[in-house]
């Protein structure tokens, strides 16, 4: 009965002692796996490492021949503007040649044609004679107009003297034409206290006028233009001015109140 637990204890310390011993060398594999994967690893990071190295400076390398690049593409804008301009200059030179030769030639055409006497070399002379000859002329021009300007300005003065005279004359016939003034009262609406005569802006009255009545010479009262058409004129009657209590009538004569101002 003794042997037999002895027997299983060493069994169960012989399968602990394999699975010991066997799970140390999975231990130890597994740890040899781990070191050559991370030496591996540190490879292929060093390895990585270079290449983006490598990448930057070849980055750098594509920059720079870039800015090279977009520099000389400057250069060969500019140059291509260049080129235009000068392109530009020599067609503005060749077509001013080409104006200039067309020109002479017809100078030398002109020229054949001069009047006898007359030579190119003489020209600047005849020209600079001709200016002398139209500056005098101009000259005499000048003092000609400002004569005519004297005479202008005495023509106005005098204009205006003889308008100012017939303004005079005008205003004159005016005052006659209103002083003698030949008008009656022809309509009389007392309730309304106003009167209808035979005389108008024709015979120069106009509102506010002042008028007298009269009849065989005497005054009767005195009305006041309050409407005006151009043969008649209606007028209020002046009640303060009626003389004696008498009445305006139709037939009574009108006559301006103010025979000097017409008013």
């Amino acid at each position: 009965m003794i042997k037999l637990p002895l027997i299983l204890s060493i069994l169960v310390t012989g399968v602990a002692i394999f699975f010991a011993w066997q799970n140390g060398r999975a231990y130890a594999e597994a740890r040899n796996t781990v070191a050559t994967l991370n030496a591996e690893i540190t490879r292929e990071k060093a390895a990585d490492d270079a290449l983006v190295a490598e990448c930057g400076r070849l980055s750098a390398q594509v920059a720079t021949l870039k800015g090279e690049v977009e520099v000389e593409q400057e250069r060969l804008k500019q140059n291509k503007n260049k080129l235009t301009l000068a392109e530009n200059d020599a067609k503005t030179v060749q077509a001013d040649l080409e104006t200039k030769l067309q020109k002479k030639a017809q100078l030398e055409k002109e020229l054949e044609g001069l009047p006898v006497g007359v030579k190119p070399e003489t020209l600047a002379e005849d020209i600079n004679r001709m200016k002398k000859e139209q500056a005098e002329l101009e000259a005499q021009a000048l003092a000609k107009a400002e004569e005519v300007k004297k005479e202008e300005a005495k023509i106005a003065e005098i204009d205006k003297r003889l308008a100012d005279v017939n303004q005079k004359i005008a205003d004159r016939k005016k005052l006659f034409d209103r002083n003698s003034l030949q008008a009656s009262v022809v309509a009389v609406n007392p309730d309304w206290g106003f009167v209808v005569i035979n005389a108008g802006k024709a015979a120069g009255l106009n509102e506010d006028s002042k008028l007298l009545v009269t009849r065989d010479r005497l005054t009767v009262g005195k009305i006041s233009v309050i409407s005006v058409q151009n043969g008649t004129a209606v007028a209020s009657i002046v009640p303060d001015a009626i003389v004696g209590g008498a009445n305006i009538s139709p037939g009574d004569r009108v006559i301006l109140e103010n025979l000097a101002m017409g008013q």
